[in-house]
């Protein structure tokens, strides 16, 4: 075993600042590749140092940290990461330790903080034969052989849940000490080794509590478990074993509304909720998201029956630009600034590097975005609802006021008289130059036009970033 070097966690507290570009190593970028297609459920040849010597189309869109594929030697075509064959050497396809650390130190000269994938659920043998796998090798290191059933899922069935196999995938058994020490062992080796800020935790339903709260604080840095269910009270039991989870309510619920011209009181009843469910110190620790690899993507036809419209490239501006501001830790998928449309597993998992274009309108837009976000700190700030009704929903985050619609065939004008600006403040909107609101006599007007998203800063304030 290699020995540890010195490392600074990142807490959870810094990591309230963070946007994160989530990205598949396969996908993003390539020193091997210039293909412009590829067959999407293998290896297509993206790797580190594709994602290094491209950092500075994350940078210049305005995040600050990337979220990048699980970096362990995996069984032969699992681009993904998910099926890990020996958890103590890096993925050959994505290149070598070296390449890593190389990419980390990379990220961090431009204070780009890195999130890896992990998996300790399972190995990535789908039969009986673990001699393959390193260093869980014996049968004792796993449960019996079931399956988890869509009945299980659906029951929430914890019982199988964390004994049965996902896909078949063999399902380690973290009641076992030696499993339970190793993989311990094992995240501490990988955090300081390769001086990673943060994980993402797979499949974080399907392992006790008990194991992930030792797992997550052995790491002392930020932790996000990825438990694939929209029922917030079952979520709720995985706060605490780790800092916090991706926030499916939420993606659920604000994809219906753009995307169905919801009621936007559902979104203050939503925020009502998860405040009783959670309590109001877990909150800004949730990461919300606007699509990911497990989703087709918003813009695809198999959303909602019709691709990516124009109208529906005005509804996922909405749902994005919300994902950025709102409380909370926001993720932006790869290729959403490109407006890619891919469907299910695997067509939601693009080839990125022939897209790189930094002129695109959507680029622009969801950088404008964060650089809003970041001239305020609006991470570190409240959010507080300043309007709600059935067609408009407004928010604040310190000085940044959000405004949204999901009516896309009228003009929406609200006046917002509970705020935090004192009178004769100029609000600029920051997505289009010269629509100011005046602030008098403790009000302004807001107005939106079919479905349009505005996000307005002081104008001195606005001066600072343009």
């Amino acid at each position: 075993m290699m020995m540890l070097s010195l490392h600074y966690c990142r807490t959870k507290e810094e990591w309230k600042n963070r946007t994160i570009y989530q990205l598949l190593t396969d996908r993003f970028a390539s020193t091997k590749s210039n293909s412009t297609s590829c067959d999407l459920g293998n290896y297509c040849g993206g790797n580190f140092k594709g994602i290094e010597n491209n950092l500075d189309y994350i940078k210049n869109l305005g995040f600050d940290a990337i979220w990048i594929s699980p970096i362990v030697q995996n069984y032969d075509g699992a681009y993904h990461g998910y099926a890990a064959k020996n958890i103590y050497q890096i993925n050959e396809h994505f290149g070598t330790a070296q390449d890593l650390k190389d990419l980390v130190n990379a990220c961090h000269q431009k204070d780009i903080w890195v999130m890896i994938d992990i998996v300790a659920n399972h190995m990535g043998n789908q039969d009986l034969d673990f001699s393959r796998n390193y260093p869980f090798n014996q049968s004792s290191h796993f449960h019996d052989l079931c399956e988890i059933s869509d009945k299980d899922f659906a029951t929430h069935n914890l019982v199988n849940i964390e004994r049965c196999r996902l896909f078949m995938l063999a399902d380690l058994n973290q009641d076992n000490s030696y499993v339970a020490n190793e993989l311990i062992n094992w995240i501490k080796w990988v955090v300081s080794e390769f001086n990673i800020d943060g994980i993402r935790i797979d499949t974080a339903m399907m392992v006790k509590g008990e194991f992930w709260k030792k797992f997550t604080e052995a790491t002392g840095i930020y932790s996000i478990g990825e438990v694939f269910d929209g029922d917030m009270g079952f979520l709720k039991q995985f706060i605490g074993p780790m800092d916090g989870l991706l926030n499916y309510p939420l993606f659920f619920t604000l994809r219906d509304v753009f995307l169905h011209w919801g009621d936007m009181y559902r979104i203050e009843s939503f925020y009502y909720n998860q405040l009783q469910t959670y309590g109001k110190n877990n909150i800004p620790f949730m990461a919300q998201f606007n699509d990911n690899h497990d989703n087709a993507r918003f813009l695809s036809d198999e959303v909602n029956g019709i691709g990516a419209s124009a109208l529906k490239i005005i509804q996922f501006k909405a749902f994005t630009a919300f994902t950025l501001t709102s409380i909370g830790v926001p993720i932006m998928y790869y290729g959403s600034e490109q407006l890619f449309t891919g469907g299910g597993d695997p067509k939601n998992r693009e080839l990125m590097w022939n897209s790189l274009n930094q002129n695109s309108d959507t680029y622009k837009f969801i950088k404008k975005i964060n650089q809003a976000r970041k001239a305020v700190n609006a991470g570190a700030q409240e959010q507080v609802q300043r309007y709600a009704d059935n067609d408009f929903y407004a928010f604040t985050r310190g000085q940044l006021f959000a405004a949204f619609t999901s009516k896309y065939d009228r003009d929406i004008t609200r006046k917002i008289t509970y705020h935090p600006y004192v009178d004769g403040t100029k609000l600029c909107n920051v997505l289009f130059t010269g629509d100011c609101v005046l602030v008098q006599n403790g009000s302004f007007q807001v107005y939106l036009r079919n479905g349009e998203v505005k996000i307005f800063l002081p104008d001195n304030i606005i001066a600072q970033i343009e």
